[in-house]
């Protein structure tokens, strides 16, 4: 039995064999190395792409600013909203499916790939605008550059598909206001036509008995009034203002002036209202087309623009880091348990 030991006598002799902990942990990363090395690695391969944003040109982004989920309300937050749209689209079946099928036309190897599996071997990079790194991941070198180079020539391939859908949606908005504009004024227009029809025919219902006597001034400005305030200048419409009776004619020539412009009225209405059915046919038809195309842009901006870069050499990868890492703590914790071991055995014997 050992009287002068103590457990702080122990602790204090244990705290000074660092040097064979360092051994310990110097082992037990060899040891993790040596795993890693043995462990199955996989190849990584990059292609780079080039993804540039005007954000200066966001005010007039109206139209995907509407469809913008979160609404973004600086520069900043447009910029953010239109890269995380890019990297979230770029794992849809329209980026994946095509790239495997490129891949099934070069290699009988990925008839028997999943579109699932196809999808958990990619990954990207960015942190703004400028350079993307597409990466693909496989246990096999050529296999993973096959992937990474037919990935990212889809990815440029669709964005700018996108993008091109995306500019056409603002011009057929554009042309789609202008058609809505066209036709609202259409029907005004005819609305103005028929208020003064029905206005005309009640002055004309109020005559009782036509007479040779000239027409009260007040009611021949009231008169000249109705016509005079749909009038345009054409020729159907200078030639009816310009045949109007004197001041001194006769109530019957005022009702046959009247006459006279029920004709202009009738074929202007009539003109307007096939302007109104062809305006509402171009209506329909440009919002099928503005649907099509904003369905394809995939709510990206007119002011993307991407570029296909380069291919980056293919590397090997394997967890050394991380089992160096985990063996050295391991061999530290072994060191540990060992050293308490043997002050737990010094105490029961003192």
């Amino acid at each position: 039995m050992n009287r002068h030991w103590t457990l702080r006598d122990a602790l204090y002799n244990l705290l000074h064999r660092w040097p064979s902990m360092l051994a310990a942990l110097f082992i037990g990363s060899l040891l993790g190395w040596g795993l890693s090395m043995a462990w199955p690695s996989h190849y990584r391969a990059d292609s780079r792409i080039y993804i540039a944003l005007n954000p200066y040109r966001m005010y007039s982004d109206t139209i995907f600013e509407a469809l913008a989920n979160p609404k973004y309300s600086n520069l900043d937050n447009y910029h953010y909203w239109q890269m995380s749209q890019l990297s979230a689209a770029i794992y849809l079946d329209r980026f994946v499916q095509p790239a495997l099928e490129r891949l099934r036309a070069l290699d009988p190897y990925w008839n028997s790939v999943s579109l699932d599996e196809f999808r958990r071997m990619l990954d990207a990079e960015w942190r703004s605008t400028g350079n993307w790194d597409l990466i693909a991941n496989h246990p096999s070198k050529p296999r993973a550059r096959q992937v990474a180079t037919a990935w990212s020539d889809v990815v440029v391939e669709q964005v700018r598909q996108a993008v091109d859908s995306a500019r056409q949606t603002f011009m057929v908005d554009q042309e789609l206001q202008a058609v809505k504009d066209a036709r609202l004024q259409a029907s005004l227009r005819i609305q103005d036509l028929q208020a003064t029809q029905t206005a005309l025919n009640e002055w004309r219902d109020g005559v009782k008995t036509p007479t040779d006597a000239p027409l009260d001034m007040q009611q021949r400005w009231r008169l000249l009034a109705l016509v005079s305030s749909p009038a345009r200048f054409t020729p159907a419409w200078t030639s009816l203002l310009d045949a109007q009776p004197p001041s001194e004619a006769p109530l019957s020539a005022y009702l046959e002036w009247i006459d006279s412009a029920e004709p202009v009225l009738e074929a202007e209405i009539a003109a307007l209202e096939r302007q109104v059915d062809q305006l509402s046919a171009q209506q329909d038809e440009l919002t099928r087309q503005f649907t099509a195309a904003s369905q394809d842009s995939l709510s990206f901006s007119p002011n993307i623009e991407v570029q296909r870069k380069q291919d980056l050499d293919v590397r090997q990868i394997r967890p050394s880091s991380t089992f160096i890492l985990v063996g050295g703590l391991i061999g530290v914790l072994a060191w540990l348990l060992f050293q308490l071991m043997v002050i737990s055995r010094l105490w029961r014997d003192s």
